[in-house]
């Protein structure tokens, strides 16, 4: 009989501890790009839904759409606040020049950025018990924008400025014919001299902060480090800075950096990764594609393959792909265009119709959750929105809920990113955490990206003239009223009215996002 107490006790125990680890396993430390949702609430909300405590600065210290960072005081909240932390997850941009955008558009002397890179490679020696991991990036080459993302400038230049670095680019890789160099000496000589000297300064600065970097991961300065190209292309001027840097990984250890495309996914695939070796799991991933090119697909705003991203995003999560069905605890499922051309999700191939294609695909989809598989969906045939007929088979099998996670925003390495790491985070989430996050990216990703900003751009943007990159405060109200009317209409026929207790708004003032919680 006590034999049989003893052996209760140590079950309970055991039951216990499991509970707790399944609902409090440590805290991190997170310091994002900037306050976008996907650069923070959303990250901050998967870690939390998978069990982590994740401490973030005060809104006032980090970039959003009114200020930039604030790095000194981030410094000092990090010494704070690390003494409770089992890690921590660092921007690079945010530390040294105050965020994504400033680091394009910043007016801060070599002298001080360098100060703040010194400093931040000193985190490590600073916090030897703590798990350093820092992410930055490489400035992206927008083929239009302009102020406030990047500098003024760019509204009536920056077409030309990426025409320009495409054919640097192709000059310094030698694949440039002679009409395009002398299109090359026409640029040179049209744009503005000033515009031209403004641009590679800013441009060679990043660059010397992001060498500085990588010799910090030669002197073991960090624990991992990534690297993310920010909207670019095969042939650009962010390629040829991105194959700079690449060439000083060779005597670097493989194993601390990583390049990848996509910027705005790195803080939660580095946090997945923190995770994962806090945990001593090394998750294994089978990857499948739709039928079509698959992961020959180039997407848009990326400049290499598919499948060689898949790998990367995978590998700098903490994983390992794998080919054996029977040995994945992940099976990350890809939607890609038959032909390998990604157009917008907003285009009107996008129309919602169900092919052979997307039926062979959610077949296996299926089947995997059929033999009890964890099977997430990554949904990149177009960019900047989900696929309206995938989503439309998954409801119509119900398949949707069955997901560990899906994912189909913006550029696909970010699509890819949030899909793997909700993905392999999923195992330590309730039932009702990981529907959280699923309504929420179908919400945003499917109903928002690929049907309802186009409405309202069609509705209310375009008739009133507004600009839907900077509206104003009343214009900005009325944009929100008209994206919750067009939200409900859009997905009460799938969420009935559960999607009434979602708030919809404009955080950066602008149409391109949209931040989704509960009220």
């Amino acid at each position: 009989m006590d034999k049989l107490k003893y052996f209760v006790f140590l079950l309970l125990l055991l039951v216990c501890q499991s509970s707790w680890a399944a609902t409090s396993k440590g805290t991190l430390l997170y310091i994002p790009l900037d306050n976008r949702p996907v650069c923070l609430d959303y990250t901050v909300a998967t870690m939390e839904a998978a069990g982590w405590k994740v401490k973030t600065p005060p809104l006032e210290y980090i970039a959003c759409r009114e200020h930039v960072g604030q790095p000194e005081k981030l410094f000092a909240w990090i010494d704070k606040e690390s003494r409770t932390s089992l890690g921590m997850v660092i921007s690079a941009d945010t530390l040294i020049y105050g965020g994504l955008v400033a680091s394009r558009t910043h007016e801060i002397p070599i002298e001080v950025l360098n100060q703040r890179a010194q400093a931040l490679s000193q985190l490590k020696e600073r916090y030897r018990d703590q798990l350093v991991y820092v992410f930055a990036s490489v400035m992206r080459s927008p083929k239009s924008s302009g102020a406030p993302v990047e500098p003024a400038y760019y509204s009536q230049w920056g077409p030309m400025l990426f025409k320009l670095g495409e054919l640097e680019d192709k000059l310094a890789s030698g694949d440039i014919g002679r009409r395009e160099k002398r299109q090359l000496q026409v640029l040179h000589k049209k744009i503005p001299s000033p515009v031209l000297k403004d641009m590679y300064a800013r441009r060679a600065a990043n660059l010397q902060v992001t060498e500085h970097i990588l010799e910090c991961v030669k002197n073991k300065n960090f624990d991992y480090v990534l690297i993310g190209k920010d909207d670019t292309a095969p042939y650009s001027r962010s390629h040829y800075e991105a194959r700079i840097l690449e060439k000083k990984l060779e005597n670097l250890p493989k194993e601390k950096i990583r390049f990848l495309t996509g910027v705005d996914q790195l803080g939660l695939i580095l946090l997945t990764r923190c995770a994962n070796r806090l945990q001593y799991r090394v998750p294994l991933v089978k990857v499948f594609y739709a039928p079509g090119s698959g992961g020959n697909t180039l997407p848009t705003y990326e400049d290499q393959l598919l499948d060689v991203t898949v790998e990367e995003q995978i590998l700098a999560a903490g994983g390992v792909p794998v080919n054996r069905e029977r040995r994945a605890d992940l099976f990350l499922g890809v939607n890609t265009p038959r032909d390998g051309v990604t157009m917008e999700g907003s285009d009107s191939s996008n129309d919602g119709v169900v092919t052979e294609e997307l039926e062979a695909f959610t077949q296996d989809i299926k089947d995997y959750l059929h033999d009890h598989k964890a099977v997430s969906v990554a949904d990149v045939k177009y960019g900047n929105g989900g696929d309206k007929g995938l989503v439309k088979q998954l409801f119509a099998k119900n398949l949707a809920w069955q997901l560990a996670s899906y994912g189909g925003w913006n550029t696909a390495s970010n699509t890819l990113g949030f899909a793997l790491a909700q993905g392999i985070l999923e195992p330590n989430m309730t039932t009702e955490a990981k529907d959280e996050l699923l309504i929420i990216r179908y919400l945003d990703d499917w109903a928002y990206q690929s049907q309802v900003r186009l409405r309202v751009y069609q509705t209310l943007i375009w008739p009133q003239s507004w600009n839907n990159t900077i509206l104003k405060p009343g214009q900005k109200a009325m944009a929100e009223r008209a994206i919750t009317r067009s939200m409900r209409q859009v997905a009460m026929p799938l969420f009935g009215k559960k999607v009434k207790n979602y708030k919809f708004t404009l955080p950066w003032s602008r149409m391109f996002e949209i931040n989704i919680e509960r009220k």
